[in-house]
C-alpha cells in the first residue's frame, strides 16, 4: 500500500524541490508535503501498512512511531526497525524531536539512546545524540554522563560532528561549564560548536 492518497491534497512540487536540495544524501524522491501535515497524519494513523516510497514516508513513519501510546519497551522495538531506513539529517532530527517519553521511563530511555551513540552507523548515532539533546532536561542528574557520551560519539562523519556540535551548544547555553567538554572534541567539531554558540547569541 502506498501513501499517495494520504498526501494528495497537500502536495507542493516547489516545496519538494526546495526540500530535496537541503538533504543532498537522500535516497528517496520527495512528494512535497510539509512537516506539520505529516505530524498530524502520523498521530491519526492506527497502523502503518505503507511501503516507504517517498522521503516523506520515512518522516511519517517516525512521527507515527513517536506518537504511539505504548510502553517504551515496545516503542524501542519499532525504533530499532526504523534505524535502517534513516538516511538524512531531517529524518533523524524530526523523529528525535517528536519522542516524548513518560517520566517513569526515563532510565530506560536514557540507556537506549546512550547505546545508540556507540552505533557504527552515522544516522543511528546522530539519533542518539540529538534525542538526548532534546530530552536533556528530563535527565538533570545525568548531565555529565550524557556529555561524556556525546564527546565519545564524536567522529569525522559530518552529520555526527554537526550533531555533537549542536548538542554541546545547547548544553553550553544551559551551563557554561560545558566548556570542559567542548575542549575534548575534534578541532572541526569544536569550531562548529563555537559557531553554533555564536549563532544562538545573535538570536537572543
Amino acid at each position: 500500500m502506498d501513501t499517495d492518497y494520504l498526501y494528495s491534497q497537500y502536495v507542493d512540487e516547489k516545496y519538494a524541490e526546495f526540500s530535496s536540495r537541503l538533504t543532498k544524501n537522500h535516497d528517496l524522491p520527495y512528494r512535497g508535503v510539509r512537516i506539520p501535515v505529516l505530524r498530524k497524519i502520523g498521530k491519526e494513523l492506527d497502523d502503518f501498512p505503507y511501503e516507504l516510497t517517498w522521503h516523506e514516508d520515512v518522516l511519517l513513519k517516525g512521527f507515527w512511531i513517536a506518537s504511539r501510546k505504548i510502553p517504551f519497551s515496545e516503542k524501542k522495538e519499532l525504533i530499532n526497525k526504523h534505524l535502517d531506513v534513516l538516511k538524512t539529517w531531517d529524518e533523524v532530527d524530526t523523529f528525535a524531536s517528536s519522542i516524548k517519553p513518560r517520566k517513569n521511563e526515563a532510565d530506560e530511555v536514557l540507556t537506549y539512546f546512550l547505546s545508540l551513540m556507540k552505533d557504527k552507523r552515522t544516522m543511528p548515532r546522530r539519533l542518539g545524540i540529538v534525542t538526548l539533546m532534546a530530552l536533556r532536561k528530563l535527565f538533570p542528574d545525568h548531565r555529565k554522563e550524557i556529555l561524556d557520551a556525546i564527546v565519545a560519539a564524536d567522529n569525522d562523519e559530518y552529520y555526527v560532528s554537526m550533531a555533537v556540535a549542536w548538542a554541546l551548544s545547547f548544553f553550553y547555553i544551559d551551563d557554561k561549564s560545558t566548556e570542559d567538554w567542548i575542549k575534548r572534541v575534534s578541532p572541526a567539531t569544536e569550531k562548529r560548536t563555537r559557531q553554533k554558540i555564536r549563532e544562538s547569541r545573535r538570536c537572543d
